[in-house]
């Protein structure tokens, strides 16, 4: 199995920050044991667990992050979240879920997507894609 984020590059660096960290507590919460066991320095300090897979971001603009997120949803074996426009500019998830019911999928304007699924259909998808810089 292979976890990833794909970002719209053409975003400001915090909001960009903000997509990536939203998207990866999405993932955080459908993979099971994602963090690994918590660690204890050679002075006695605990540190919470960290992410035990690899979870690279790359970049794709909004026309590939849209085909990405068709294909990925036709799929069905293939957990896809995303995270848009329309999200990023409520202030409550009240606000979120009103905003949603109004508006088509084709207008949130996507921004992020995070894919969590077979290693070789994440390839399929996102492979060709550049890191994130």
């Amino acid at each position: 199995m292979k976890a990833l984020i794909v970002l719209d590059p053409d975003q400001p660096l915090g909001l960009l920050v903000n997509t990536a960290s939203v998207l990866s507590v999405t993932l955080g919460d459908v993979i099971a044991d994602i963090r690994g066991a918590d660690t204890v320095t050679a002075d006695g300090v605990v540190h919470p667990g960290v992410i035990r897979i690899p979870l690279p971001i790359l970049q794709a603009d909004g026309q590939t992050l849209e085909s990405i997120w068709q294909r990925a949803l036709a799929d069905g074996e293939i957990f896809v979240a995303d995270f848009t426009r329309t999200a990023q500019s409520c202030k409550t998830y009240d606000e979120y879920l009103d905003k949603c019911a109004v508006t088509s999928s084709d207008a949130m304007g996507l921004l992020g997507l995070a894919l969590y699924g077979p290693r070789k259909k994440i390839n399929k998808l996102a492979g060709s894609l550049k890191m994130l810089r």
